[in-house]
């Protein structure tokens, strides 16, 4: 059923918490707000990514009307208007993922993701460190121990390739790791220890070789995704290795966790879930798709619309709604419904391709859906850590 629904199914008895969340929302985008791009659709920007309550976008490539990369801010029900803000950043700008305390500009410049909400382009850097360039990500790890929180250290892990591999090779090769220290009082910020730039895997290379392609770091930094290219047996196939949970690991084994068995797009880690490892979503051809590791497989997310195109690499939430930018048509007529650019928004526990899976599975599924409280919890929970109105 591609709509909202109640859980339990008595709509009367039900609390306004156990409401569902619409299985698919469609939220366009102002052209007039955003600009067009070359076909005089509204500019979708590429290098999307979500932040933890699915409020912001951070996007690259925002076109000349928003400048290279903006902040998107998405309704807080399905439908509404998005808002838009400039920002001071380069292309393929990336957050600190599991907070979105910092934004990280491709040169190492780590700006408060609130302070770029409220001064946009007139934000200024709080310091520097990190893994630099295209093609970085990095996290937040989990405090180290309770002196960490009470002197605020903040551990992130950013993860990169080498930047100076041929351009006709950008984005493929072996993967350097960094962790830095940063104390942060809310005020002031300043790197006070780092690993450095570490070089990982070498355990890997006699099973996998030592050149990867489309590496992304888990929300918690104790993951990545990344294809071997030259792997000693099988074809080169999206796998999930892991990496040492201590914030001064120098050596990281990368032993494997899970192998997807296909080669998409970049492969993006959930949040961690009660009932086992963090999903990943990745698109492929246009389509999405969230993989479960407790099933072990990959499933299509179907759509409401008529040739929907996903255009950039989904983010997953901290309560499970697949987001990603696409172009759509609302109906078959092209004609008569002309191509829209926006984001579009999933719940993958109404998925009827995921509910199948689990059917055949022979086991229930571990939910019904993602309720509107639950939304509602999660907006409410970023605001209150940014200090922002919910």
């Amino acid at each position: 059923m591609l709509g909202a629904c109640v859980w339990p199914a008595v709509a009367s008895e039900t609390t306004s918490a156990e409401v569902c969340i619409p299985y698919i929302s469609y939220l366009p985008l102002d052209a007039e707000q955003v600009g067009r791009d070359a076909h005089g659709l509204a500019a979708l920007g590429t290098y999307e990514r979500i932040s933890p309550d699915g409020r912001y976008v951070l996007r690259s490539y925002s076109g000349a009307q928003l400048g290279r990369v903006s902040l998107m801010e998405l309704p807080a029900t399905g439908s509404g208007p998005i808002k838009a803000y400039r920002t001071p950043f380069s292309n393929e700008t990336f957050p600190v993922q599991g907070t979105w305390r910092y934004l990280v500009d491709v040169t190492g410049e780590h700006y408060r993701f609130a302070e770029v909400l409220r001064q946009q382009t007139r934000a200024r850097p709080l310091f520097r460190g990190g893994m630099t360039g295209f093609y970085a990500a990095a996290s937040e790890l989990a405090p180290q121990a309770a002196a960490d929180t009470a002197r605020a250290l903040v551990h992130i892990r950013s993860l990169s390739w080498p930047q100076n591999a041929n351009p006709d090779d950008q984005g493929v090769g072996p993967l350097q790791l960094a962790t830095i220290t940063v104390q942060d009082d809310g005020r002031q910020a300043r790197v006070v220890a780092s690993t450095g730039p570490r070089f990982i895997c070498a355990d890997r290379k006699a099973a996998d070789g030592d050149v990867y392609a489309l590496p992304m770091i888990s929300i918690d930094g104790a993951e990545f995704s990344a294809i071997p290219q030259v792997p000693r047996s099988g074809r080169p196939s999206m796998r999930v290795y892991g990496l040492s949970a201590q914030a001064d690991a120098t050596e990281h084994e990368c032993g494997l966790r899970a192998d997807l068995g296909d080669s998409p797009g970049k492969a993006v880690f959930g949040y961690s879930r009660p009932q086992g490892a963090p999903w990943l979503t990745y698109s492929d051809l246009g389509y999405v798709y969230v993989h479960d590791r407790e099933l072990g497989q990959s499933v299509r997310l179907e759509h409401a619309r008529h040739r929907v195109l996903a255009t950039a690499f989904p983010g997953l939430t901290r309560d499970g709604r697949v987001i990603y930018g696409a172009t759509w048509h609302d109906c078959a007529d092209t004609q008569r419904c002309p191509k829209q650019a926006g984001y579009v928004i999933v719940d993958p526990y109404q998925s009827e391709n995921y509910r199948q899976r689990w059917r055949q599975a022979g086991k229930p599924a571990p939910q019904a859906c993602i309720t509107q409280q639950a939304v509602r919890d999660e907006r409410a929970r970023f605001a209150r850590a940014h200090g922002l109105a919910p």
